[in-house]
């Protein structure tokens, strides 16, 4: 599997979410194993992204995973549902790895002039910004109308991250390794 449809395929499952299961019970799947195969995903892709960016990439997506750990016990998400800025505060991890993720893979396509690849990575972590900075300004601010823009935008840039995972994925630059040179078959005598 190339790196990025690992990171493509942990984006579907966490897009999936926790459900808000009965009290006693709880369901660890999909959000820390989509965070999982972020994770090995990255690993993968290491080598195509630039090393001094990769340890913040890899302690935000690890941070990102212990709070997956901790939403899908069901009186942690209740709780986190009691104030909203509480739920904004525990997505700020999610959502920081995705527009990091979008801007190491931006770099990534322009040092292989893949100008396809850095615009449309850049345009989904551009997206991924205003999504991070839109709940701060429509709870500390009162600007309410961008509250449900950010949250339309939080949904439309985790499809477009999983369209573009899944769409580059083949890509050199992306971490895709290098194409097998075909066999010549044996001359039969």
């Amino acid at each position: 599997m190339k790196p990025l449809q690992a990171v493509g395929l942990g984006l579907v499952l966490l897009a999936l979410g926790p459900v808000d299961a009965p009290v006693g019970t709880f369901d660890p799947l999909p959000d820390p194993l989509g965070w999982l195969l972020v994770l090995v995903g990255l690993h993968g892709l290491a080598p195509a992204l630039d090393p001094r960016r990769l340890g913040t990439l890899r302690f935000v997506g690890g941070l990102a995973l212990c709070f997956s750990i901790a939403i899908v016990v069901p009186a942690v998400a209740r709780w986190l549902e009691t104030d909203p800025s509480l739920g904004w505060a525990a997505d700020v991890p999610r959502f920081g790895f995705f527009a990091l993720l979008c801007h190491e893979l931006s770099q990534a396509a322009l040092r292989a002039r893949s100008t396809a690849g850095a615009s449309t990575f850049s345009i989904t972590g551009l997206g991924l910004l205003i999504v991070l900075a839109a709940p701060p300004l429509a709870f500390g601010a009162g600007w309410t109308g961008i509250g449900t823009t950010g949250e339309a935008l939080a949904q439309v840039t985790q499809i477009a991250l999983v369209v573009l995972c899944f769409v580059f994925a083949g890509r050199r630059w992306a971490g895709a390794p290098e194409p097998e040179a075909p066999t010549e078959p044996a001359d039969a005598e």
